[in-house]
């Protein structure tokens, strides 16, 4: 089979260029993308060609020109296609073995961390074409069908699933005060995924939308917010530590800081924005490996999700580390040099290459930890693991608050069968979603206006939507 197109590409200079394609092969023996005529992409077999019909502009788009992702690309990955049965499907982005179908499953798809072979491609944000094209190439267990959804209530799946993923990794539980920081895109979802989460644990806790625009919070309030705040008409200082869990939507430092600030136990972080925040320059890898930080202690080293059914063996100590006891753990001590050798060394062949545990004394080894090749995409501890600190919080906010007792955590994307099993059982619930969250549909050759509206404060979702290029 064979398929050119055009598409838009986004370049790192903040715009698009149209840039030719052709996919050429078939599922079984793989597929060449081309780019201008030019080699671009070989893939082996276990892929579809689906033709794209709707895809959202997320956070993530707009802030890619600040990962460590190869531009220019076709990006985009809140996608609704169609096969070529014309069935209407979602896609999970992650383009691992697992995905493909591989019978030959790498060392973290046996260990059920599906979502973080380190080799992975990811739809639409690192190297394979994604939703702004009008076709893509999607793994065979990727594609999901929609059924009977309304496909612009499908096309908010893959985002809604990513905050049911924090949702399950920082449960509230009963009598919980919550708070969502910054209920835009992303954060409005995660009021309503919060508010049907609470029906269906019925478990009992109330849920703040935190804003400073009030057209937002009607938003969070129609969505399932008991109470919403407009942080620009309050003493913010009054709120310190009145929600048991914040999760930041914010998109910005500030708005981490602030979460920091008004937390009691726990700032879920959602945002993967590129920035710096309280001089630990590494937070989108650590939202990205969805990582966990706290204060050391022997109770800690224990740490994992309450999904895995685990147990914490090694334990990596930085180098400025002093004066730690770890118990019966294996522990790893040296440079981040050395970790890097034992990790890739006889010890840890047919394991995950990872340590478990690792223990930081300062900004710059927990960037080290989560990041100790400024070239490589590869952290010394595992995903969903846990970085310990122990050291001087002085003056660091975030490293106060994990200091006093208090967790950070992160999550990335959720499963999205997860997310259409909510969609498809309440049909009321998910009309309400598409109705309130999406505020503008561009065609696609006015994506350059789309991606303008999208960055517009009075913007809720924005979707394109495909016609020829």
């Amino acid at each position: 089979m064979e398929i050119r197109f055009k598409a838009f590409e986004y370049t790192a200079t903040d715009d698009f260029n149209i840039a030719e394609y052709e996919f050429e092969g078939d599922s079984n023996s793989g597929w060449q993308i081309l780019r201008n005529n030019q080699p671009y992409l070989q893939l082996g077999p276990g892929y579809q060609i689906l033709k794209t019909r709707l895809c959202g502009i997320c956070a993530t788009d707009l802030a890619i020109r600040f990962l460590p992702h190869p531009l220019p690309q076709i990006i985009g990955h809140e996608v609704v296609a169609q096969d070529d049965q014309n069935q209407k499907v979602v896609v999970e982005i992650n383009d691992t073995p697992y995905y493909r179908d591989d019978s030959n499953l790498d060392i973290f798809s046996r260990e059920g961390l599906y979502t973080h072979t380190p080799e992975r491609l990811t739809l639409g944000i690192d190297r394979l074409p994604g939703g702004f094209g009008p076709y893509i190439l999607a793994p065979n267990k990727a594609i999901i069908p929609i059924d009977a959804i309304n496909e612009y209530c499908a096309v908010l799946t893959e985002p809604f699933a990513a905050v049911m993923q924090a949702v399950s990794a920082s449960p509230p539980k009963e009598g919980d005060s919550l708070a969502v920081l910054g209920p835009r895109r992303l954060g409005s979802l995660l009021v309503a995924g919060l508010h049907v989460n609470r029906k269906l644990s019925k478990r009992n806790y109330r849920i703040c939308a935190l804003s400073n625009h009030s057209s937002l919070l009607n938003i969070s309030k129609n969505l399932g917010a008991d109470n919403c705040i407009n942080l620009s008409e309050v003493d913010v200082n009054a709120l310190e530590n009145s929600f048991d869990i914040i999760y930041d939507t914010s998109g910005s430092s500030t708005g981490f800081e602030l979460a920091l600030h008004l937390a009691k136990n726990e700032v879920h972080l959602k945002s993967t924005s590129g920035q710096a925040t309280c001089s630990i320059h590494k937070m989108t890898e650590f939202v990205v490996d969805e990582l966990t930080l706290l204060s050391f202690t022997e109770e800690h080293l224990d740490f994992t999700w309450d999904s895995e059914n685990r147990q914490n063996l090694t334990v990596y100590i930085a180098p400025g580390v002093r004066d730690v006891h770890v118990g019966n753990k294996v522990v790893y001590r040296g440079s981040f040099a050395d970790a890097r050798k034992i990790l890739s060394g006889r010890e840890f062949h047919n394991r995950l290459p990872r340590f478990d545990v690792a223990i930081a004394s300062s900004p710059a080894e927990i960037d080290a930890i989560i990041r100790p090749d400024s070239k490589g995409q590869e952290s010394l501890v595992r995903p969903r693991g846990v970085i310990l600190f122990k050291g001087d919080p002085t003056n660091n906010p975030i490293l106060e608050f994990v200091n006093n007792g208090g967790r950070v955590r992160s999550s990335r994307c959720g499963d999205l069968n997860v997310a259409l099993k909510i969609l498809k059982e309440d049909k009321v619930f998910a009309d309400n979603l598409a109705f309130y969250v999406i505020s503008h549909v561009f065609p696609i050759h006015e994506l350059g206006k789309a991606f303008q509206s999208a960055r517009d404060k009075r913007s809720m979702k924005v979707i394109v939507k495909h016609i020829e290029l």
